[in-house]
């Protein structure tokens, strides 16, 4: 074994030895959570119903991959739908309200005013105006993706200096190279920042779409669990959601690092 390890490349030798030492100590806590779950459902003689052991809710995923992977489907699209449309108009309408300052002004005490009030209180309204169907989950997903995408753009289109707008403005560029150039580059931080967060958020109003409305995905499941005290059909349930979540929101950290580190050598580039 070591003798095929030190076959390896150093460089990828380096890079496999710091991801293990930087994902070392959520293991850990991950082995030891999962232990003392254990011991205590053993120890206090919980009924399964109330709480399974971790083993028992892998071993429940026997058989039943056939059957979740519809529910699964619905709401993976629900929430990439509501993600996707959510912060496009997110990120364009603070990219328009942070380039004037009069819109910016009139509309965003309410931008802030409707982000404080929960999806669910929105839901009657979506159910009237939509009928029984995809169209409340799909908006509930989206209305939970925007808020967040607004507030995080005009934030990031706003954040550039008044140094830098003046250098620009001495070097005769045109508004639209300023916010190109300057603000656009700014505000990719924040924009990522909004991506990541919507990500929990979309699978939230996914879910809560689905609890009012829904006769398929995983929150539908949830809510057939809790009336038969199908505890180990919850876990799946919410085990199925927590590993997409999670791979979506590594996802776009790798996009983030990936494009940021691809545009700083580009700039690096162009200024040799």
């Amino acid at each position: 074994m070591s003798t095929k390890t030190s076959m390896l490349p150093s460089n990828v030798k380096s890079s496999f030895l710091s991801t293990a030492d930087h994902y070392k100590y959520p293991v850990i806590f991950l082995v030891a959570f999962l232990g003392i779950w254990t011991a205590g459902v053993r120890f206090y003689e919980i009924p399964q119903f109330i709480l399974p052991t971790p083993m028992d809710i892998v071993m429940s995923f026997q058989g039943e991959i056939g059957s979740l992977t519809p529910h699964t489907q619905a709401t993976l699209w629900e929430a990439f739908f509501g993600w996707t449309v959510g912060n496009l108009i997110g990120i364009t309408l603070g990219a328009v309200m942070a380039e004037f300052a009069v819109l910016k002004r009139s509309i965003y005490p309410y931008v802030i005013m409707l982000r404080s009030l929960p999806v669910v209180a929105f839901a009657p309204l979506l159910i009237i105006w939509m009928g029984v169907n995809t169209g409340p989950i799909l908006a509930a997903a989206t209305i939970t993706t925007f808020f967040p995408s607004l507030v995080n753009s005009i934030a990031g289109f706003s954040s550039t200096d008044q140094l830098t707008k003046e250098l620009m403005h001495s070097l005769n560029a045109s508004r639209w190279q300023v916010f190109r150039k300057v603000k656009l580059y700014n505000a990719v931080p924040y924009i990522f920042s909004a991506l990541r967060i919507s990500v929990a958020l979309a699978f939230v109003g996914a879910v809560v779409g689905e609890w009012l409305v829904g006769n398929q995905g995983l929150g539908y499941l949830i809510i057939v669990a809790n009336n038969q005290l199908n505890t180990l059909l919850l876990f799946r349930a919410l085990i199925i959601i927590g590993v997409f979540a999670t791979a979506w929101f590594g996802l776009m950290m790798f996009l983030e690092r990936w494009i940021v580190n691809w545009g700083s050598q580009a700039s690096g580039g162009a200024t040799r």
